[in-house]
């Protein structure tokens, strides 16, 4: 996870983003989307990936730092505001493996087996990376909605979550429009898996060779 947090932090001081130089377009925001929507289909698993539910419309874009919990569209009621940290983009769970079956010199008794430890969490990024994200999420808020991206579509779903339908009983994700700072983007999520069931937090991605891809991810709200 340390090797991880620097080499993001090498790779975003190597290309310094310019705001003035760099435009985003329609296709951009899609391209955001996508690759926020692949690394949460990463990250559940084909399990709770094949339960949750991807809702239609997007949200207005990411509010500005600081901004009270009554004022974030994404943010339910009933919900607690935590504190703010970029950390790692989350690896995606490592793939169980099969029991073994059973041994019959065990005389019918179960095989007793223990439970795998949870995951470390993820490793925060480290100061100075943290603060250049800040800033541009600060200019990111500042600037006008642009392009306006109103729907996901089926193409930019990463199976097995899918789009939500009517009836459809299952968890769901919600996100904001992407908002911009040149080769900076940002996207608010907020996952529902019940009444008292649920998170939000805030995806930073960087463009990289014409791909988007997350470099960071920060916790803003958990119920």
């Amino acid at each position: 996870m340390r090797i991880k947090a620097a080499l993001l932090c090498v790779a975003l001081a190597a290309a310094p983003l310019q705001a003035q130089e760099t435009a985003a377009t329609t296709a951009d925001a899609r391209a955001v989307i996508a690759a926020v929507l692949a690394h949460q289909a990463s990250i559940r698993g084909p399990e709770s990936g094949a339960e949750t539910c991807v809702q239609v419309a997007l949200a207005g874009p990411p509010v500005a730092p600081g901004t009270a919990a009554d004022e974030d569209p994404l943010q339910p009621d009933h919900s607690v505001r935590i504190y703010f940290q970029w950390h790692v983009p989350d690896a995606p769970p490592p793939v169980r493996a099969l029991p073994p079956p059973p041994d019959p010199s065990q005389n019918g008794r179960r095989n007793r087996q223990r439970a795998a430890p949870p995951p470390p969490p993820p490793a925060a990024l480290d100061q100075a990376t943290a603060e250049h994200l800040n800033a541009l999420r600060t200019q990111a808020a500042r600037t006008p909605a642009a392009p306006a991206l109103a729907e996901i579509d089926a193409p930019l779903i990463t199976p097995p979550l899918r789009l939500q339908r009517p009836n459809d009983d299952c968890a769901t994700l919600t996100f904001s429009t992407p908002a911009f700072a040149g080769d900076a983007a940002f996207v608010e999520f907020a996952y529902a898996c019940g009444t008292v069931c649920g998170n939000g937090g805030l995806y930073a991605l960087q463009r990289r060779d014409g791909r988007w891809m997350p470099v960071g991810i920060a916790d803003i709200w958990i119920r």
